[in-house]
């Protein structure tokens, strides 16, 4: 019976004879161990307290790679774009993907095929798995959203680069001399854009992170917002920005939301300090430069924000 279901609404990607397997879970908390504090965040109307509350419209997928769990997703089967996903590690047996099928509940191949405008986003980024077998299990259709191709490769890229360096570097180191952090990432539902008039295209997309660092003995903590459309130029940056403000942004009229929930992470400051510090990071300038270089905010995509609909990824790096 689980097969059965499994199969029906999971696009399976293929990867060197080893393939990716969607585990369809009831519960977060069978993947909770992936999550900051066990807690995954709080989105109004989707996600409260840690229960799904429409589970037929949002799938706990435990995605498997090399009969090993690797991350978790909070897949969103009428969109057909991952809500959350985070590290797992599980075993079931890989099930290949047809290439040319159209599928019922998550998008497919077929879907980004003869498109020039957008990319596979990642939710959860390749560049963060610590492994091979982690890199490749993130290629998965499940874990990817339709993004503009200079915003995915330009910018959003540069962000993807610089909180990893700040994983490198000794500012996420614990005081037990491990490294690593937490990554929620997430985007904006549009309430039209679709991609083969099948897969929606997001609005915008945002990332938070947080973890200790020894060296300031205290959590660290900071966010990003851009929209997703082609960037305008090759030195544009995103906006670091404060926990807070991003939760603003993504707030759903009177009802909050909260990125990590019940956690120690700071909410108004960021990690824009540590910046110059930081070589080859590819971080934004912290000093502005006058050109219009840094996303941020724009009063005229405000409405995006109360959007009710979230997608994000939830992982360590």
């Amino acid at each position: 019976m689980w097969v059965k279901f499994n199969i029906s609404i999971q696009a399976l990607l293929f990867l060197l004879s080893v393939q990716t397997i969607a585990e369809v879970m009831k519960s977060v908390s069978d993947c909770d161990r992936f999550l900051l504090d066990q807690t995954p965040p709080h989105i109004p109307g989707i996600l409260e307290a840690g229960r799904i509350l429409d589970q037929n419209r949002y799938k706990l997928i435990c995605q498997t790679y090399g009969n090993q769990r690797r991350f978790v997703t909070l897949y969103d089967v009428r969109n057909r774009i991952p809500v959350f996903s985070a590290d797992p590690n599980g075993d079931k047996k890989m099930i290949p993907e047809d290439k040319n099928r159209t599928y019922n509940h998550q998008a497919g191949a077929v879907d980004y095929r003869s498109n020039r405008t957008f990319d596979r986003g990642h939710i959860f980024p390749s560049s963060y798995a610590s492994t091979k077998a982690d890199k490749l299990s993130t290629f998965t259709l499940t874990n990817v959203v339709p993004q503009a191709e200079s915003f995915n490769k330009g910018s959003w890229n540069k962000m993807e680069r610089c909180r990893k360096s700040s994983k490198k570097t000794h500012y996420c180191v614990n005081s037990s001399g491990g490294t690593g952090g937490f990554v929620v990432t997430g985007a904006l539902p549009s309430s039209s854009s679709t991609l083969n008039n099948r897969v929606n295209v997001p609005t915008a997309l945002w990332s938070a992170f947080c973890c200790y660092s020894a060296v300031a003995q205290a959590w660290i903590a900071s966010g990003h917002w851009g929209r997703n459309v082609q960037d305008e130029s090759k030195r544009q940056y995103l906006k670091t920005e404060t926990l807070e403000d991003l939760q603003h942004r993504l707030r759903r009229s009177n009802s909050e939301f909260v990125i990590f929930p019940g956690s120690k992470c700071p909410l108004t400051t960021t990690v824009t300090e540590f910046y110059p510090e930081m070589k080859n990071c590819l971080c934004p300038p912290t000093i502005p430069d006058p050109s219009p270089s840094v996303s941020g905010p724009s009063h005229s995509h405000l409405l995006m924000l109360f959007f009710p609909f979230f997608l994000f990824s939830y992982h360590q790096f």
